[in-house]
């Protein structure tokens, strides 16, 4: 049985792997946006509800602290981080390692998917 589809927010800098990772994920079956910044993923979370965030490199960003916020505008929202050792110590995370495989990646989020769907 094929699973639901999920909203997945993809937060990524580097639009290549953006694109590559985006691509990925919606070949799923998932509802992917998309943003470069940490602005806009708040923005994006105070008007659309997540399933899951996918979380790339952030440069000039506070991990933790963003992820914070991210979950005070969606209490318990699941996060797979992508060789972004800044989001040390922040729990519900998968980390995965980069470069990514999108396999990894594909089964990582899933799996994130699933655990917050039993969760509610």
């Amino acid at each position: 049985m094929p699973r639901p589809s999920a909203t997945i927010l993809l937060l990524e800098e580097n639009a290549a792997v953006q694109e590559l990772i985006d691509q990925a994920l919606r070949e799923s079956g998932h509802r992917i946006l998309t943003t470069n910044n940490a602005l806009e993923a708040l923005e994006l979370l105070q008007r659309v509800h997540v399933d899951v965030i996918v979380i790339g490199e952030l440069v000039d960003e506070s991990g933790p602290t963003l992820v914070e916020e991210l979950r005070t505008l969606q209490a318990g929202l699941r996060v797979v981080s992508i060789a972004a050792d800044e989001l040390d110590g922040v729990d519900d995370c998968v980390r995965l390692p980069s470069p990514i495989a999108l396999d990894d990646l594909r089964e990582a989020a899933a799996a994130q998917i699933d655990d917050a769907r039993e969760r509610t």
